[in-house]
């Protein structure tokens, strides 16, 4: 993969990366929080207790930047990376 490639893939799932690790845009949290829900849906537990959280609360941006990680994550392996 090249970098431009990898750099679009991140901007897909709404990550940058920084010298500190994945920082999550308001796009990826979305959509980490619509995946979120889907969990919920599905009877995930965590979902459901960090849905419960008020909007405010970084636990829910933490929650969804991780399901961000792991959606590019898969995506990077399903492309044989």
């Amino acid at each position: 993969m090249s970098p431009e490639d990898r750099q679009k893939a991140l901007e897909r799932h709404g990550l940058t990366e920084e010298p500190d690790g994945y920082v999550l845009s308001l796009r990826g949290f979305q959509a980490g929080m619509r995946t979120a829900r889907a969990l919920r849906d599905q009877g995930d537990e965590e979902a459901v207790r960090m849905l419960a959280l008020d909007a405010s609360d970084p636990l829910r941006w933490e929650f969804a930047r991780i399901i961000q990680i792991s959606a590019f994550t898969s995506y990077i392996h399903r492309l044989g990376i």
